[in-house]
Order: structure tokens, then C-alpha cells, then sequence
């Protein structure tokens, strides 16, 4: 078997041993990043390029006081770690006092998750090359024309500060996703996984769903208002990306966020959505495994945050825990859905009139009160009439409160891993259902393919 990408953890103690040792600073902190990242790019029904890149990157945060700076480098020899350790510490004398810094964190016991994969460890270009042929002939066969970008990461990343912690963590990922248009330009299809595990990115099923999609799909006239919606997994996760870092318990205590309560403090306790609504964290969940510490070395473990619709936790800062004399609680490093046996096919049958959804793009939050959003619907926006399919239609922007989609949820299917991001690369790992939800409000009409 190959050796894991990345330098060896016994490597990366070293490097933050020998900054630690370096720093003349009241704290100091150590962060490092090291390992590989490959891409294969498809544009016009060929693949236009390739690559892949080792790298290994130091961060060091230097702390005189409540003084904090941080510097970066890449360069790993004694001289060139003194040199940042040193940049650092200028840059922590200069700026101005952080009122909110709390000391380093001492040694810390952290579970350990299989996060690292091999078979994404060793993913051979021409591996990427045959599930980019895949979606090419059948482009090809179809009349369209297809692009496409996968990107994979393999490696670790450690902490390590003056009081003792230190860390480690090996992981893998990747994001493929793919777009597929006919020749005038008039018609699109998308589709797209994310994974941990390269054996279960779908290549097949991505081509035939970008495929299948763009040939169904093309513009005509729907006029906008409040729809009832089937929102298929990635396009919910697209939206649920966003709700995880609502989840704020000082936003909420200070009266900035859904999630306060009108007569002071916050609503931790409180009904606020559809009994099917459940959100937890996991570092630990399969396939979608992160680190179990977050930027600071907290310790990360499985954490609800809504049960059957009911708020049970909001992430709380160790400034704003100490303020409140609490436990600290870190925020969620990967967001999961409670998934329902719902198929999506059940959904269009039972749906008189509704809208479906492939996925979003340009999303920009609105008012954090009721945790709103804007976007725009893209690559395949179906009419449902009388339990079917009826025809495509124009996309459109959404103007939506997910706090009033989450009351208003009637159906859920089966949670799955989903390639949330609007880039195309490997993002914070989402998994969520399918979901139909009534009233969702579908704004005005987009010209956008």
C-alpha cells in the first residue's frame, strides 16, 4: 500500500515543536497543513487539463497579552521557522489588544475517526481520466457538450500550542461535478457528488443525470409566487450550508438571530420547526468524517443541535461560555440532516402543483433574524402538475426564510452526502435529504440557463 499523503505526524510534532521552542511570545499556537491536491478539468467534450501539487504550510500565532498575529510560511528550515516565528511577534506587539482572546488550550483527548481513504490517497490521474471519459461519450452520444471539474485532496493537518496541545488529523476528499449543455446554449443539466470515499463518487450516474437533465430541460414561461417546492438533496444542502452557522448562541443572546428570544437570552428548548426536521454533527460520521478539533484545538464530538424539530443546543465561544459562566461548545464541522423514506418519485405523485429543483447558484444571505436567502435556481426547474412531471420552466429567483421552509416541510426522503458548494471544490461536508416544502416563495423570473 502507499504511503498517506502528506508528512507523517511524528514530522509535522517536530516542525510545531521547534516553532514552540522558537517563540519568545507569552503564547503561541501552531497550526499545519501538509499533503497533495489533484484536479482533471473537462471543457467542450475533452479534457483540457490536469495536475496535481505536494505542499506543506505553517501558521504560526504569536500572543503578547490579549496581542494576537498571525504569519504563514512554507518554508519548513530552522532559519526560515525562526524568521516567521520572529514576523509574527513584531506584528503581535503592533496591533491593537483582542479583549476577547483567551489562553491557549492545554493537552486535549480527541477521538479518532478513519477520515484517510486510500482509495482517494492513491486516485491515479488516469482513474480521474476514465470518469471524465464516462460523462464525454455520453455527451457525445447525446449531442451536448459537457464540462466538468474534480477535485481531490489527500493529507493532515495538526495543532500545537505552548501549553502542551497538540494534534493531528489525516483525511481525504473529493468533489466532481459536472454540466452539460446542448449546442445552442438553451438547455443545461447538472449534477455532482462529494465524498471522502473516491468509491463513492457515481460517475456513471452523474453523466446520465446531466445528461437526462439538460435534454428534459429548457425554458418556458412560469409566472412566480409561493410554490410548492421538491428541493432535490443538493439543492437542499446548498441551502442548508448556510443554516449551519446560525446555529450562534451569542448572536442569539444578543438579540441578532432567529434563534433569540424576544424577552432576553435565547430559545434553546423551543418547538420551532417540522417534527422531521433533525440537525446534528458528527466528526466521526462515515464519509463525511473532519477533524476532531476545530482552529483552536477545541476536542469536536457528535452534537445535536435541533431533535424532531426542537432547538436542544447553539454553539457557544469559550469567551461568550466564560462570560456566561457555561460550557464552551465549538461550532458543527460538517452538518447532517435527518433523512425520512420518502422517495422522490413519492414526492412528485403526491404533488398537485409544485415546483422541482436541481440546485441553486448565487447565494447571498438577506436578514439573519429569520435566516433568509437569496439565489437563483439553475440546470433544471420542472413544473409538477397532477403527480407528474409536466414541463420545464424558466428559473427563477428565490426570496426565502429557511426558518419558514423548515415549518413547512412535508415529506423527507433518504440523507446522502451532497457537493454543496457553488465552486466545484471540496467544501464542508453536508448531508442531507431530498425535501418537499410548501410556500416557498420563487420571487421573479430569471433568464439564466
Amino acid at each position: 500500500m502507499a504511503e498517506a499523503k502528506g508528512l507523517p505526524a511524528d514530522e509535522l510534532r517536530a516542525i510545531s515543536d521547534r516553532v514552540l521552542q522558537f517563540s519568545q511570545a507569552d503564547h503561541c499556537r501552531v497550526r499545519i497543513n501538509s499533503g497533495w491536491r489533484g484536479y482533471t478539468r473537462v471543457a467542450t467534450n475533452r479534457i483540457t487539463s490536469a495536475g496535481g501539487s505536494d505542499s506543506t504550510s505553517v501558521n504560526i500565532t504569536s500572543i503578547f497579552g490579549k496581542r494576537v498575529a498571525s504569519v504563514g510560511t512554507n518554508r519548513l528550515d530552522d532559519s526560515d521557522l525562526l524568521n516567521a516565528v520572529r514576523r509574527s511577534e513584531q506584528m503581535a506587539r503592533l496591533v491593537p489588544e483582542n479583549p476577547e482572546y483567551l489562553p491557549e488550550l492545554g493537552p486535549q483527548r480527541y477521538q479518532s475517526n478513519a477520515a484517510y481513504y486510500p482509495e482517494t490517497g492513491e486516485l491515479e490521474p488516469a482513474t480521474r481520466a476514465e470518469a471524465a471519459a464516462i460523462a464525454i461519450d455520453r455527451a457525445n452520444t447525446a449531442g451536448q457538450i459537457v464540462s466538468s471539474y474534480m477535485d481531490v485532496r489527500a493529507g493532515i493537518s495538526s495543532i500545537g500550542t505552548s501549553n502542551g496541545l497538540f494534534g493531528s488529523h489525516s483525511s481525504t476528499a473529493v468533489a466532481y461535478t459536472l454540466t452539460s449543455r446542448s449546442p445552442d446554449g438553451l438547455q443545461s443539466g447538472w449534477a455532482g457528488d462529494e465524498a471522502n470515499n473516491w468509491n463513492n463518487i457515481e460517475s456513471q450516474r452523474i453523466a446520465d443525470d446531466a445528461v437526462r437533465k439538460c435534454r428534459d430541460w429548457r425554458k418556458t414561461p412560469l409566472d412566480p409566487g409561493e410554490y410548492t417546492v421538491i428541493l432535490e438533496p443538493t439543492a437542499m444542502g446548498m441551502l442548508m450550508l448556510r443554516m449551519m452557522n446560525s446555529f450562534n448562541r451569542r448572536t442569539a443572546d444578543e438579540g441578532r438571530s432567529y434563534f433569540s428570544n424576544p424577552n432576553g437570552g435565547n430559545r434553546i428548548g423551543e418547538q420551532l420547526f417540522d417534527e422531521r426536521v433533525s440537525f446534528w454533527s458528527d466528526p466521526a460520521f462515515v464519509d463525511s468524517e473532519t477533524a476532531p478539533f476545530n482552529s483552536v484545538g477545541q476536542p469536536l464530538s457528535r452534537q445535536s443541535w435541533v431533535e424532531n424539530g426542537r432547538l436542544v443546543n447553539l454553539a457557544c465561544s469559550r469567551f461568550w461560555a466564560q462570560r456566561l459562566g457555561v460550557e464552551a461548545l465549538p461550532g458543527p464541522s460538517n452538518f447532517i440532516m435527518q433523512g425520512g423514506d420518502n422517495s422522490l418519485e413519492e414526492m412528485i405523485a403526491s404533488t398537485k402543483k409544485g415546483v422541482l429543483l436541481t440546485r441553486f447558484w448565487y447565494i447571498r444571505g438577506l436578514n439573519p433574524r429569520i435566516i433568509s436567502y437569496t439565489g437563483l435556481s439553475r440546470d433544471g426547474t420542472f413544473l409538477i402538475e397532477d403527480g407528474k412531471i409536466a414541463r420545464p420552466v424558466t428559473n427563477f429567483r428565490f426570496n426565502q426564510s429557511l426558518v419558514s421552509m423548515l415549518e413547512n416541510v412535508e415529506m423527507v426522503g433518504p440523507a446522502v452526502r451532497v457537493a454543496a458548494s457553488e465552486n466545484s471544490s471540496v467544501n464542508t461536508a453536508i448531508v442531507v435529504p431530498p425535501v418537499k416544502a410548501s410556500g416557498f416563495n420563487l420571487s421573479s423570473v430569471s433568464d439564466a440557463i
